[in-house]
């Protein structure tokens, strides 16, 4: 039989099929037949169907060596097991040269299998022997060589455990005897198989392993199981108490200082300068084109802040236009705005708005069915889905091929073997009309945060992406007085297809009329259907500053509200957010500074002493306040378990950005050395 490679977009496979020079087992071949794994996997398999063909020959050999007529001749000759491992040797070797015809060559995986074959060189049989060729950098052995040197392992091995009940002969040349059996057998000593199962080569080093004395391998839920008794044995009842417990961990507990503290403003000329050039170079190689749509009421410090670090991640990740419908009042930032040539600015207000501008805006609002005429985060979606709608609009215009929607304290985190959003959306079938992302929330771990993009690398994780054991977690580790384990909104945002006839419906989804476009043999009628993405995810940093908690009562809702907040009616704060998580935000700012920081930490930061609800089921369920200890195991305890990840490449990629601003800077200087942000104009 023959091996022959058929390749596939996902992995190759191999099928049997008959040829002539050899004629195996049935059990060989059927294990041939049936085999889609790799070579390595099927060649283990052969290894042990030709154990079982070696052990019918061994029966055959040791009838033979029993009869009188060979007893004196039997001295004098190689055992007959090691002559039936030359006959399987031969086969085998013939074998590996019918496969070797239809292998490519293979990487580092199979040197790992023959140590002594890991060299930058190969031998294959060439006119007048064998020779060495050179084997390219990224491969050490030959696979087809890999695999008959691995058979040859098998037999040897095989040959060495198996003999009949009397054992091998003691007379065998001492030199035959080591050849078959290695150090295991001397002159006058007889080898016994015990009639356990021979042991394959590749099981010790790749096979499954035991987890004793394995680090990281424990029982995660036995061990959460005996932390959460440990912190209900310290139950209080008293918020105050359990408090007074939790470490307020700062920056520098985390020695997490970053590269960009964003403290000035004399950086603003270059930093757009950058992002110009950026955009450019990244234009002229991304195929697909992609477009970004926001909501902004940006000041000059917001844009410094947020928005260009923001604008600077999602150009290197392949997008080179963005729409941003512009809420605010801030001369200086629409000035701003205006000099970043991959920005198209929407206006809402006068003097930058034109007439037909404001009452094409006044109409939508107007009409709005859901949100219309309420204040606060209800006013803010209005203005998100007019700007959706003419994002969709410019951008059909404008010839994009597909528009994703997120704020600015959101980053897109790509998925896949590429960092690039065209090459996710690329991933497509043109049968998708939009592909939903799901959200993770930022997880501060300390108080003094002063740049979110690089300082926040802990998130919590969307249940889309956890086991069904992990959900009981969720409820269970909540900090403080948080509802749910995502505080926010959990239903994602998307991305769709331009000139789909995509309408937008809300802030999160995409929906459209049924076309002939969507048409699959499952959705006959082209239905729009949207696809929930399992790799790529939107990176939520809401709430990972203290001061975003404490502007939330400068720009949320208007100043009936605030006087509101400060005399404690929450009732009346609902008019104006929807998420309760936000209706306390606003009255922990309305309070003032130190309620902000009170609130942050209790209900954002995750640190030594970090509080939780509990109860204890041996004192009639009651509830109380427990605090999280071992605050390092802790976190690790719930990565392994999937509700929280640690994710840096945002901190990567704007580090590196901030690194090559502060050397064109210097550059344009002529050299001199600065100190910080000012001055690389």
């Amino acid at each position: 039989m023959v091996l022959k490679a058929t390749s596939s977009r996902s992995s190759p496979s191999y099928a049997a099929e008959p040829a002539g020079p050899l004629e195996l087992p049935y059990a060989v071949r059927s294990n041939l037949k049936s085999s889609r794994t790799p070579l390595s996997s099927r060649a283990m398999r052969l290894g042990a169907s030709l154990a079982a063909v070696l052990l019918v020959y061994t029966a055959h050999s040791a009838f033979a060596r029993h009869s009188p007529a060979k007893q004196q001749q039997q001295q004098h000759e190689v055992p007959p097991v090691a002559a039936d491992a030359t006959f399987l040797h031969s086969h085998s070797t013939l074998l590996a040269k019918q496969e070797q015809q239809h292998l490519p060559l293979f990487g580092d995986r199979r040197s790992a299998l023959n140590p002594a074959r890991d060299s930058p060189w190969v031998a294959t049989q060439q006119p007048g022997g064998m020779q060495k060729q050179p084997v390219s950098p990224n491969c050490t052995v030959r696979l087809a060589d890999a695999d008959e040197a691995l058979l040859r392992d098998e037999i040897d091995r095989i040959a060495k455990a198996l003999a009949d009940e009397q054992g091998w002969p003691v007379d065998a040349p001492d030199a035959t005897a080591k050849a078959v059996t290695g150090d295991q057998v001397r002159k006058g000593e007889k080898f016994k198989p015990t009639g356990a199962l021979v042991q394959r080569v590749v099981d010790e080093p790749f096979g499954p392993q035991s987890s004793v004395n394995v680090p990281g391998v424990e029982d995660i839920h036995a061990e959460l199981a005996k932390y959460s008794d440990a912190m209900v044995a310290a139950m209080t009842l008293d918020e105050g108490s359990a408090a007074a417990r939790q470490h307020r961990a700062r920056i520098a507990d985390l020695h997490l200082e970053p590269v960009d503290d964003m403290a000035t403003l004399g950086s603003l000329e270059g930093r757009v300068q950058f992002l110009n050039q950026l955009a450019e170079e990244v234009s002229s190689r991304e195929a697909l084109k992609v477009c970004i749509a926001a909501t902004t009421n940006a000041d000059v410090w917001a844009i410094r802040r947020e928005l260009l670090p923001w604008l600077q991640y999602h150009t290197e990740l392949g997008v080179t236009r963005f729409y941003l419908v512009y809420d605010g009042i801030d001369q200086g930032a629409v000035k701003l705005l205006r000099s970043i040539r991959s920005v198209q600015v929407i206006h809402l207000h006068q003097p930058w708005a034109t007439a037909e501008d404001t009452t094409k805006f006044e109409f939508y609002a107007k009409h709005a069915k859901q949100w219309g005429g309420q204040p606060g985060n209800y006013e803010l979606m209005v203005k998100q889905g007019y700007g959706l709608q003419e994002a969709l609009r410019l951008a059909e215009v404008d010839g994009w091929d597909w528009l994703l929607h997120i704020d600015p304290d959101e980053l897109f985190h790509p998925g896949g073997p590429a960092a690039s959003i065209p090459a996710v959306l690329a991933r497509q079938p043109p049968h998708v009309p939009a592909v939903r992302f799901m959200n993770f929330e930022a997880q501060p771990e300390a108080g003094d945060i002063a740049n979110r993009f690089e300082q926040v690398t802990l998130f919590r994780v969307h249940k889309h992406f956890i086991t069904p054991d992990a959900h009981f977690y969720r409820q269970k580790y909540k900090l403080g007085d948080n509802a749910v384990f995502l505080t926010l909104y959990a239903n994602g945002k998307s991305a769709v297809r331009v000139g789909g006839g995509a309408r937008q419906m809300g802030p999160h989804f995409f929906s459209g009329n049924p076309s002939p476009r969507w048409q699959t043999q499952e959705n006959p009628r082209g239905e729009w259907r949207d696809v929930v993405s399992d790799d790529s995810v939107i990176l939520h940093y809401a709430y990972s500053t203290m001061a975003d908690v404490e502007s939330k009562a400068n720009r949320s809702c208007p100043a009936s509200y605030l006087e509101a907040a400060r005399q404690g009616d929450k009732s009346k704060l609902r008019e104006c957010f929807v998420i309760e998580f936000d209706q306390d935000a606003y009255l922990a700012a309305a309070a003032g500074r130190a309620a902000v920081e009170d609130f942050f930490y209790s209900r954002m930061v995750l640190s030594e002493g970090s509080r939780v609800r509990c109860r204890d089921p041996e004192n009639d369920n009651v509830e109380g306040w427990c605090t999280l200890s071992h605050i390092e195991r802790f976190k690790y305890l719930l990565e392994k378990l999937g509700l929280y990840r640690r994710i840096q490449g945002p901190q990567l990629i704007l580090r590196l950005q901030e690194r090559a601003i502060r050397a064109a800077g210097q550059q344009s200087r002529g050299g001199r050395s600065t100190t910080g942000d000012a001055g690389t104009a």
